[in-house]
């Protein structure tokens, strides 16, 4: 049933005092009235308002490096794949270059030289593009040189692949994606002078099996921030996170996110909603949302529209109705399952989501979408020297790093994603020692 809050409107210039503050008392009813009725409209009203308030920081606009118009510095440098500018499909401006590969996986490259010099050497790069046949994308890489590509490096993009751990974009729909210059496709450091970048390419290959095309609108740069960020997140709010990893993080004076299933609070190997408000109140952590039902068999990608809104508004709705209202407007993908209609969903209730696409490394900070934030869901096989490695990655490339844990205990759990409480320690000592700064997931987002 739906109500409307409006009432007769009368002008009430002439009337006596008395008259008047009845009315506006009669006004008050009606709408207290209106409000009782439509909170009682069997489910289909909240008691809140789940509209997202915050707003999310993102990165760019940066210093172009090329907006891929008429006077595009880039052209085609290889005998496969075709390169030809399209002025049906822009995002911003005349036109957009389309780039197409002809399913053989064959590297079809796209280059501008003599540019500049660029000094790449304090930046990441933000890219608008869009994409057809993802399923067949293999890599979208750049490869940056300062000699005519007589020495190169080439850094990772996008990595192929359509499933819900490591798709980034939407078939076929414009998408922004940050990249940093930290660290090559081969995991090294840059071999090249990134201070004196003279030749940019990207470059496309498909899997063998169909033919991709990307269409670029733009190419940035954007500044580093001062220092990398590391997030903790402890995802399902499990039992030992409270019995174990809050204690560890209180002795060291970090805090985390922690990202909840509302029916399974309180159940066997849980959280209770009173030991979630003492890790809010008195230790300084976040609850954060993450879905009502447990959802065992898959993400939010798979789910109907209504079973969707069902889950987004329920879970907003039981964080506002507990009182946990710091860590409201992010929204933790289950299985880190995302796609584009279901992030049209989530931006009626949420702020930001994270997923866990581990494949496109690190976030940046600010992140080129704060509904596909980029984590690492930690299992047992990550030992602290890896996770060490992250973290001082970070440090590095001045990057954000979303470490997405579990249960945590200290012997073998029957949680598939438990992490040793020993193991925890080290990573939690490291990061205090590192020169990042630990930040909650709502503080890196919207700068509390």
């Amino acid at each position: 049933m739906q109500t409307s809050s409006r009432v007769l409107r009368t002008s009430t210039s002439t009337f006596p005092t008395t008259a008047r503050r009845a009315l506006a008392f009669a006004a008050t009813v009606t709408g207290i009235m209106l409000a009782a009725v439509a909170a009682a409209d069997d489910g289909t009203a909240y008691r809140h308002d789940l509209r997202p308030t915050a707003i999310a920081q993102v990165a760019g606009p940066g210093v172009p490096i090329d907006l891929f118009q008429s006077d595009t510095r880039f052209a085609k440098q290889s005998t496969a794949g075709s390169v030809e500018p399209d002025l049906e499909q822009a995002l911003i401006g005349t036109r957009s270059l389309r780039v197409s590969t002809d399913g053989d996986a064959q590297q079809v490259n796209l280059r501008a030289s003599r540019l500049g010099p660029l000094d790449l050497s304090q930046q990441f790069v933000r890219l608008n593009l869009k994409v057809k046949g993802l399923a067949h994308l293999d890599y979208l890489t750049l490869y940056l040189s300062g000699d005519g590509y007589e020495t190169y490096d080439s850094f990772p993009v996008l990595v192929g692949g359509v499933n819900s751990a490591n798709t980034y974009g939407d078939e076929d729909s414009w998408f922004t994606i940050t990249a940093g210059l930290g660290l090559t496709v081969a995991d090294a450091p840059p071999s090249i002078d990134l201070r004196n970048v003279t030749d940019v390419q990207l470059s496309i290959k498909d899997d063998g099996k169909g033919a991709v095309t990307v269409w670029f609108d733009s190419l940035e740069t954007v500044a580093l921030p001062q220092r990398g960020k590391v997030s903790l997140v402890f995802d399902d709010a499990r039992d030992g996170v409270f019995d174990f990893a809050l204690p560890l993080a209180q002795r060291l004076g970090l805090q985390a996110s922690i990202a909840v299933i509302v029916d399974l609070v309180g159940q066997p190997s849980f959280m209770t909603v009173d030991q979630l408000r003492v890790a809010e109140r008195f230790a300084g952590w976040e609850v954060m949302a993450h879905h009502v039902t447990p959802l065992e068999n898959g993400g939010f990608d798979t789910l109907p529209a209504d079973d969707l809104v069902t889950e987004l508004a329920g879970v907003k709705t039981w964080l506002l109705d507990q009182g946990f209202q710091r860590g409201s407007e992010v929204i933790a993908y289950p299985y880190g399952g995302f796609d584009k209609a279901s992030i049209a969903l989530v931006k009626e209730y949420f702020a930001a989501g994270r997923t866990i696409i581990r494949s496109h490394g690190m976030e940046t900070w600010p992140p080129a979408d704060p509904y596909r934030i980029r984590a690492v869901s930690v299992v047992p096989t990550d030992t602290p020297a890896v996770l060490n490695a992250l973290i001082d990655r970070a440090a590095k490339e001045r990057t954000w790093l979303i470490l997405v844990f579990h249960q945590v205990y200290p012997r073998d759990s029957e949680f598939d994603t438990y992490y040793y409480t020993e193991d925890l320690a080290s990573v939690l000592t490291h990061a205090v020692a590192a020169d990042v700064d630990v930040v909650l997931m709502s503080d890196a987002l919207f700068g509390r």
